[in-house]
C-alpha cells in the first residue's frame, strides 16, 4: 500500500509540475494579451510615458501637417500638449483596443479576412484639431489610418490570432486546473508531504525559469511581424512588446520567488517532522 502512495504521489507531482510550466506563461497571454479588458489595462499606463507621447505627437504632427496648409510650428506644440494631457491615455488605450479587435476576433468574410493591420489616428488628429489651439479653419476629411503590417507577410491580417486566443486560454484554464488537482493529490497522498511540498517549489521556479528563458523567443517573434519601415506608429509597438516582455519576465520572478519559499517551507516541514519521529 505504502509503495502505491508512492506511485501515485510522484506521478501527481510530475503532472503538477508539468501543468505549472504550461499554465504560467499561458495565462500571463490570456491576462495581458488575450482578454481585451486585460490588454487595455496593461497599455493605458505606457500612454505616461514619454517616449511614446513624442512619437505619436511626431507622426499626428505628420498626418496633419500633409493633410492641411498648417505650420508644423504651430501643429507641433499642440500635438504634444495633447499627448501629454489627461485626454490622451484612454484615446491611446481605445486605438489598441481596436487593433485588439482586429486581431482577434474571426472576421465575417472573406474580404474583411484580407484587411492589414492599421492604427486609426482620425480620433486623435480630431482632438487636436477641435481642442488644442489650432485655427477654426483647419479641418481635416477622411480617416487617418496607418498600415503596420503587410497582410500574409507579416501575419497582422484580420482575426490572425482569434483561434490562437481561444486555444490559450483554454489551454491556461486545464492547466491551472490540473496543476492545483494534482498538487492536492500529491500532498494527499505523499508519505513524505515535506519533500513533495518542496519538489513542487521546485517545479514552480522550474516554470518560472521557463517562462523567463522564453519570453526572448516571444519578444523576438512578435517584433518580427513589425518589420518594415520605421514609422511611429512601428516603433510604438516595439515599445509595448518589450513592456511586456519585461512584465512577463517580473511575473516568472514572482513565480520563482514563490516557489523558492514552498522549497523553505517543505524542507523546515521535513526536518521538523523528521525531528519528532
Amino acid at each position: 500500500m505504502g509503495a502505491v502512495r508512492t506511485l501515485v504521489a510522484g506521478l501527481a507531482t510530475l503532472v503538477a509540475i508539468v501543468a505549472m510550466v504550461v499554465a504560467l506563461p499561458a495565462l500571463w497571454t490570456h491576462e495581458r494579451i488575450v482578454d481585451r479588458s486585460g490588454f487595455v489595462s496593461f497599455v493605458e499606463p505606457m500612454a505616461r510615458d514619454r517616449q511614446i507621447q513624442d512619437l505619436i505627437a511626431d507622426e499626428l504632427t505628420r498626418q496633419i501637417t500633409d493633410q492641411t496648409p498648417a505650420p508644423e510650428i504651430l501643429v507641433a506644440p499642440a500635438t504634444r500638449r495633447y499627448t501629454q494631457s489627461d485626454l490622451f491615455p484612454p484615446d491611446f488605450a481605445d486605438v489598441l483596443g481596436q487593433q485588439h479587435d482586429f486581431l482577434f476576433t474571426e472576421p465575417t468574410t472573406e474580404a474583411d479576412r484580407s484587411n492589414v493591420l492599421e492604427l486609426d489616428l482620425t480620433a486623435m488628429v480630431n482632438r487636436v484639431v477641435q481642442r488644442f489651439g489650432l485655427p477654426s479653419s483647419i479641418r481635416v476629411d477622411g480617416p487617418i489610418r496607418i498600415p503596420l503590417g503587410e497582410s500574409q507577410r507579416s501575419g497582422l491580417e484580420a482575426g490572425r490570432y482569434a483561434t490562437t486566443g481561444d486555444q490559450v486560454t483554454r489551454a491556461a484554464w486545464l492547466a491551472l486546473a490540473v496543476a492545483v488537482i494534482a498538487g492536492l493529490l500529491a500532498l494527499v497522498t505523499a508519505r513524505r508531504r515535506g519533500f513533495t511540498l518542496a519538489v513542487l517549489g521546485v517545479g514552480a521556479v522550474v516554470a518560472g525559469a521557463i517562462s523567463w528563458a522564453a519570453t526572448g523567443i516571444l519578444r523576438d517573434r512578435a517584433l518580427d511581424e513589425f518589420s518594415g519601415a520605421d514609422s511611429s506608429p512601428r516603433q510604438v509597438a516595439r515599445i509595448i512588446l518589450d513592456r511586456a516582455g519585461d512584465d512577463l519576465q517580473h511575473t516568472a520572478l514572482i513565480t520563482g520567488g514563490v516557489g523558492v519559499a514552498v522549497i523553505a517551507v517543505g524542507v523546515l516541514g521535513s526536518l521538523v517532522f523528521e525531528r519528532r519521529r
